[in-house]
């Protein structure tokens, strides 16, 4: 069985030892051999020679063939590495070969028992890694790539393979957009370039884009490679300007047909979550909001309670609404696999299904999937191959129940005696309508039904030896309906009316691409051509309509025809193509340097003529040192490469036709009807053209220690150009702005990335993986003599996402009243906000920005071996970004209006500097500097993942008929450290569907 070893000069060893002792031990490169040695009196003309062949960790190797140098005479180790040769007597040569590892050639002398330890050829191992348009091993890579492998993406389980990359890959920051079922994740690559345009990386599977959601079963995928540099991106021209995520799914192999079954269930829990007040504690709000009103002097019960509502506080009528709200969910995966085929012909099939039923009630993501791929050599020149991905998905989406949960209050009755629910729970309080209201039957459908087909189809022609000619069609086709039916009585009509509406959009997007590949070897000379052609199209149709006050319920959202107000009706298209030429050259001399170079022109539909084609090249360069004579014999480095790359790559991902300029609708009286005309509302822009980004990188692979310690570090800086931001124009125009190439955006960063071999011995191995990820980005600037743009938050000097506000430094304290009052008129218990400007007084001066932007990002996977059993400690850090936390600003509600977030607020006789005084005649949703309380340092730090697996021994897999079984159990996302009490920061500071935490159990199985 190959195993797949980083690149390294590996130096064998033999120790010999025996009955007899040796004097002097010889050393053979690539094998280590334990003889004993045979003594007879008796000159024999045959003998027995016989032994066991392992790799360098131990393990038997079947297979290995031995063979007696000169003749045809020779043996083959069997399932335990054991050989078995009679040989004539004499000083024979015995060779031993096996795939993957060095082949050994030793004198057998009268020796009779020899087991052999066989060193790996890393040459012959060296990693293939996935580039645009081909593959190349990776100690000629010359630009910035990281792969990951079909194991180390299915260690984990997740919905999304992407996911898996978290922490992983340096360079790359991956986050959970919310804990609801089917959730995608934010992804971006060497931080955010651009403003308006998408800073999602380009995500192809099998060389065709797919989307940043991917839902393919991840025992599907064979590797992951990302590609994080322009030199490797350019090739993609303006798909690659945020980097580029290459999946490749498995395939076929010829032999034994191979079938596997992999399932697991998860028992899902919300992870950290703050509690709101309960009712003594609201009720104490309550007292001390009046209080503030009333000179400091406490009023009666009766006077700020409503009747029934103060005997449900005497009562002690209480309602933890989150209780309700909350429930366990339940994840179930199946996945089923099956590959084989012939010399001629190999296929690979899978079907998946996953159930995830969330935190709240009703909310149900289900999704089926199948994969077929079917490949076909018709001879030594031409081959043929087919996919198909199709997938559909069923989920019932639930409204976010948690706002009104969290602000209704808790002296209430969620429930009359006979069980029904109370629409209006909380005495007094009518607009305070029952968080629980869509869990009743036939009030509330949101249905959202997603059907997809990728599929490709491909062919080879080996022109030549040489010269490989390869066309790809792909088609990704779309259908997407979500239905929706509420009714007067849910959270989020609250007993006003009723609406329902369907949204069907239809998608179309193929990919044509023909490519020609040479590769040639000239003595110490290697050159590799590629040449090609692309062509895409994206077509997106939407359809909508919606009305108020439907007939009846029971129809839900089929008859949308019976709603009496309120009917509107929309329809949209979007289509774009673009057209590519592209090409590349790679040049290795003497195995130790290696160049390339590449172009791509881009003609793109969504720009004007004369400015539609963008021409995107890139260099590259590497050294491999190891190859020079001062290392060839290093017993220390046994890896080293320097690459150096340049390159630019575009973004044209902005509306198809902006610079055609825009019309509005727009509705009048014409007589006694009604009439609708169209006015000029965008200003067209013909001479938009290319956000271009530029990047220098520099990377250093290494190995060290027999690849003990191996990883590589990267420096780059990039820096984007002609970006498309809106201009604002005067008023007299009739427009409010313009869209233009102005502003700049420069990343900086470095990344390592580090894998130690701790401990590799027979029964037990530690290893240990590091990524450390550090991004600096910034604006250049922004339009003609602009600074800052307030509107957007866009400020020279700053990331492209921040908040930008004035900053809380405490609270306003007794006998600081003169202070308060001449800062801006406040008092004790207010928010005391920072003198940025240092002028003395409080004005919008002093506003600064709040990064959104990590400072940087640790991952460290611990992995562990011992006999059966394997342990993964996944830690996970994110450092240095502020989040918005809604908890502490948008949740605390000072009036006692509302319930409130159970924070440390001021009252005289506690100065606290965490929250102001509550106040009954503030507003429930504004206050004095209010949203200063939300900006909190967000860091934390995980232990996302904690797996335990344990491999069911082969003997009795055999006699169940399987050949392998491991079962496993997972932790996800249950340990977190953060400043911020009871919260996973990595929600972002959002209240709504927070993320979860798995108790996951699942079996692998291979028959």
């Amino acid at each position: 069985m190959l195993r797949t070893l980083q690149s390294a000069s590996a130096l064998g060893f033999l120790i010999l030892s025996g009955v007899l002792l040796l004097s002097s031990p010889q050393v053979y490169a690539g094998v280590e051999l334990k003889v004993t040695r045979h003594v007879s009196d008796k000159s024999i003309a045959v003998f027995e020679v016989s032994g066991k062949v392992t790799g360098d960790n131990g393990e038997e190797l079947p297979g290995v063939s031995v063979l007696l140098k000169g003749t045809t005479t020779g043996a083959t180790s069997d399932v335990n590495g054991v050989f078995k040769l009679t040989i004539p007597s004499g000083n024979e040569t015995l060779v031993f070969s096996y795939v993957g590892y060095l082949s050994q050639e030793i004198q057998v002398g009268n020796r009779s028992i020899l087991d052999v330890k066989l060193l790996p050829d890393t040459k012959a191992l060296e990693e293939i890694v996935v580039v645009g348009y081909g593959t190349m091993k990776k100690s000629d890579v010359t630009g910035a790539i990281t792969s990951v492998k079909s194991k180390d993406i299915t260690a984990i389980p997740t919905t999304n393979a992407l996911r898996s990359l978290q922490g992983k890959v340096s360079g790359i920051d991956i986050t959970q957009a919310s804990g609801q079922p089917g959730a995608n994740i934010n992804i971006v690559l060497r931080g955010n370039r651009s403003l308006k345009a998408d800073n999602g990386p380009l995500v192809l599977v099998d060389g065709i884009p797919y989307g940043s959601f991917v839902d393919i079963n991840p025992t599907d995928i064979a590797s992951v490679e990302v590609l994080k540099d322009v030199a490797s991106t350019a090739i993609y021209g303006t798909r690659g300007a945020n980097g580029v995520i290459i999946i490749t799914t498995k395939r076929g192999a010829s032999g034994k047909s191979s079938l596997s079954v992999n399932s697991f269930v998860s028992v899902n829990t919300k992870a950290l979550y703050p509690r709101m007040m309960n009712g003594e504690e609201y009720a104490q709000q309550k007292r001390e909001a009046y209080r503030t009103t009333n000179g400091n002097v406490y009023r009666k019960d009766e006077d700020i309670f409503q009747v029934t509502e103060l005997e449900y506080l005497r009562s002690g009528q209480f309602e933890d609404w989150q209780s309700y709200i909350f429930h366990t969910g339940l994840m179930q995966n199946y996945e089923v696999n099956l590959t084989g085929g012939n010399e001629k012909t190999t296929f690979a099939t899978s079907f998946g299904f996953q159930k995830d039923k969330g935190l709240l009630k009703d909310d149900v993501y289900r999704r089926l999937n199948g994969k077929l791929s079917v490949d076909h050599k018709f001879n030594n020149r031409f081959r043929v191959g087919v996919s198909a991905i199709y997938s559909f998905k069923n989920q019932d989406k639930r409204d976010n129940p948690l706002n009104m949960a969290n602000k209704i209050l808790p002296i209430a009755k969620a429930f009359n005696d006979d069980g029904s629910l109370i629409l209006n729970p909380a005495p007094g309080y009518s607009a305070q309508f029952t968080p629980l209201a869509d869990e009743q039957p036939g009030v509330f459908v949101n249905n959202i039904r997603d059907k997809r087909l990728f599929s490709s189809a491909y062919i080879d022609v080996k022109i030549t030896d040489d010269l490989i000619a390869k066309s790809t069609i792909g088609l990704d086709i779309s259908d997407f309906r979500r239905g929706y039916f509420k009714d007067y009585n849910t959270v989020a009509n609250a007993g006003r009316k009723s609406n329902s509406g369907v949204e069907l959009n239809n998608v179309l997007n193929y990919t044509w691409e023909n490519t020609l590949n040479y590769n040639k070897t000239i003595g110490i000379h290697q050159i590799q051509g590629l040449l090609g052609t692309s062509s895409l199209g994206t077509s997106l149709e939407e359809f909508n309509a919606s009305g108020d006050n439907q007939g009846s319920r029971l129809t839900s959202f089929y008859d949308l025809n019976s709603n009496t107000i309120s009917k509107m009706i929309g329809s949209r298209l979007r289509k774009t193509q673009i057209s590519s030429f592209f090409g590349r050259v790679n040049y290795k001399l003497n195995n130790k340097y290696i160049f390339q170079a590449s172009l791509r022109a881009d003609g793109s539909s969504v720009f004007s003529e004369g400015n539609k084609w963008g021409y995107f090249p890139s260099v590259s360069g590497a050294w491999r040192i190891i190859e020079e004579p001062f290392l060839q014999n290093s017993n220390v480095i046994n890896d080293l490469k320097l690459r150096v790359s340049w390159g630019r790559s575009g973004n044209a991902t902005i509306d198809p036709y902006i610079t055609m300029g825009g019309l509005g609708l727009s509705s009048y009286a014409f007589g006694t009807s009604s009439a609708v005309g169209y006015y000029p509302n965008v200003l067209p822009n013909r001479i938009l053209t290319w956000e271009t980004t530029g990047t220098w990188n520099i990377g250093l692979d290494f190995g060290l220690l027999r690849n003990r310690i191996a990883g590589n570090i990267e420096l780059y800086q990039s820096n984007t150009r002609d970006l498309l931001l809106p201009s604002l124009l005067p008023t007299h125009t009739g427009y409010i702005d313009v869209l233009e190439n102005v502003g700049q955006v420069q990343n900086r960063g470095i990344e390592i990335s580090l894998n130690s071999q701790n401990i590799n011995a027979k029964s037990f191995n530690w290893s240990t993986d590091y990524t450390f990820t550090l991004n600096r980005e910034k604006i250049v600037a922004l339009n003609s003599g602009v600074t800052r743009n307030e509107a957007n938050r866009w400020f020279v000097g700053e990331p492209t996402k921040v908040f930008y506000d004035y900053k809380k430094i405490g609270i306003w304290q007794l006998g600081e009243e003169e202070a308060a009052k001449a800062f801006g008129n406040n008092k004790p218990g207010d928010v005391k906000v920072a003198d940025m400007n240092g002028n003395g007084v409080v004005d919008p001066g002093d506003r600064t920005t709040f990064s959104q932007v990590p400072k940087f990002s640790i991952g460290v996977n611990n992995h562990f071996e011992y006999k059966g059993f394997d342990l993964s400690v996944f830690v996970f850090a994110r450092v240095g970004q502020f989040i918005n936390y809604e908890y502490n600003a948008g949740s605390y509600k000072p009036s006692a209006l509302e319930n409130s977030s159970n924070v440390d607020y001021w009252t005289p006789e506690n100065p606290t500097n965490s929250h102001p005084r509550p106040n009954s005649s503030y507003s429930t949703t504004n206050y004095l500097y209010q949203s200063t309380l939300g900006f909190v340092d967000g860091s934390f730090l995980k232990i996302r993942d904690v797996s335990l697996g344990y491999n069911i021994p082969s003997g009795l897999t055999k006699k169940l008929g399987v050949g392998r079984v491991r079962v496993y159990s997972t932790l996800q996302n249950y340990f977190t450290f953060s400043k911020i009490k009871d919260y996973d920061p990595e929600r972002g500071g959002d209240l709504s569907f927070p993320l979860v935490k798995q108790m996951i159990f699942g079996v692998n199985i291979d028959l």
